[in-house]
Order: structure tokens, then C-alpha cells, then sequence
């Protein structure tokens, strides 16, 4: 099956830096649409003219920083994956963002065969899972949680335990012996049992309520 071309669009302050993270996504086979903007409300005003299947954010740009502009893109677009390119590897910060809806991190540093991988992995499976968010997942393990108790049924807990394990919809889908409309309309429910936004949020639900452990 042929996988479709993505449309990525690109939110960072630094001309130089941003132009060669463009020429960076053009050159991946995956690629067939990128945007660029200097700033988080340039990157709406791209999002509004036409819906991407990613962005890409840095956290500190001027007149809209990241953390603003994800906000944002969740609440309005929660269809649009968000990978966030940073310096801040704390697990404060890296929770924070995962709790507004991002998909992925990114050091700054990382080579060009990351970057594929992590953009692939958000848009196929809803996260990317690397050092920067499993150290910030095991920071959380063993602490309670605010998260009020909600009853998953035997299938939603099946379902939640394959997507911690990484699985896409369509192998989840095949092990199950159900449509991906199935699976889709179940995991809709679970998101909204559980107050997640994305699958990175899913697996933080599971880790906090001692379904997974890392």
C-alpha cells in the first residue's frame, strides 16, 4: 500500500536554522508539502488557509512562543500532529507539553534520519517515543494523580495496552480482528474517559494508573 504524501509545516524564529530544517523535510520521500513560519501565529495563519498533517515547533519565538501556538492547534485542529523541537529536556516541561496534546520531542542536535523517524512516528502511531519523552514518562511513575477514576471496558484496556505497546491502527486492527473504524471509534471513547488528547497523553493515563509500566 502506498503511503500518502505528508504536508509539514514549519514554525521556527531563526532564518537559517528554519531554512535548513525546510530543505531538511523537502528532501525526505515522505515529504510533499513544506511551510515555514517565523512564529507560532504565522504558523495559524498557515493552518487556517490549509490544514497540515504536522508541524513542527520551536518552543521560544517571538510575539507566539510553542507552548501558545500548541495550545492552540489542539484545541482547534486536533487532527494536526505536533513535534516540538527544544533545548528543555526537563520532565516538568516535557509533561506540560505532552498534557497540552504534543505528539513528539526533538533535540535541536538531532541528526536528519531522527527527524524522518520522529515525524513518521507521529503521524503513523500519534507519538514518537525517545529518550527525551521516556524520561519525562518515568518521572511519573509511582506519583498519584488528580485524574478522576473512569471505568475502561475489557476491550478500551486491551486497546490502551497495544497502543503503549507502539502498535499503529492498522496493526492493532489485525491483532483485534476488528475495521480500523472500530478501532478508531473505541479509542475515541477512551480519549474522552480519559481526558487525553493524543496517544502520548493515553500512555501517561496508563503509566499514572498503573496499567503500563515503562
Amino acid at each position: 500500500m502506498i503511503k500518502p504524501k505528508l504536508k509539514v509545516y514549519l514554525a521556527e524564529d531563526h532564518s537559517v536554522v528554519r531554512k535548513g530544517m525546510q530543505r531538511l523535510l523537502n528532501s525526505f520521500e515522505q515529504v510533499d508539502c513544506v511551510k515555514d513560519a517565523a512564529n507560532g501565529k504565522e504558523l495559524l495563519t498557515l493552518i487556517e488557509e490549509d490544514h497540515p498533517d504536522a508541524v513542527i515547533l520551536d518552543v521560544e519565538m517571538p510575539i507566539m512562543g510553542g507552548i501558545e501556538a500548541a495550545k492552540i492547534i489542539a484545541d482547534r485542529y486536533p487532527m494536526v500532529k505536533m513535534l516540538v523541537l527544544t533545548m528543555h529536556n526537563e520532565a516538568v516541561f516535557i509533561n506540560k507539553l505532552m498534557d497540552i496534546g504534543v505528539h513528539g520531542f526533538l533535540s535541536k542536535s538531532a541528526e536528519p534520519q531522527e527527524v524522518e523517524k520522529a515525524l513518521r512516528a507521529i503521524v503513523e502511531k500519534d507519538f514518537y517515543k525517545n529518550d527525551i519523552a521516556t524520561k519525562a514518562l518515568l518521572s511519573i511513575n509511582g506519583k498519584t494523580t488528580e485524574a478522576k477514576y473512569c471505568k475502561l471496558t475489557n476491550r478500551e484496556v486491551e486497546i490502551l495496552l497495544l497502543i503503549c505497546q507502539e502498535l499503529t491502527p492498522g496493526e492493532i486492527s489485525e491483532r483485534l480482528q476488528i475495521s480500523e473504524k472500530t478501532f478508531f471509534n473505541h479509542r475515541a471513547n477512551i480519549l474522552e474517559k480519559t481526558k487525553a488528547r493524543s496517544n502520548v497523553g493515553l500512555i501517561r493515563y496508563a503509566i499514572l494508573n498503573g496499567y503500563f509500566k515503562i
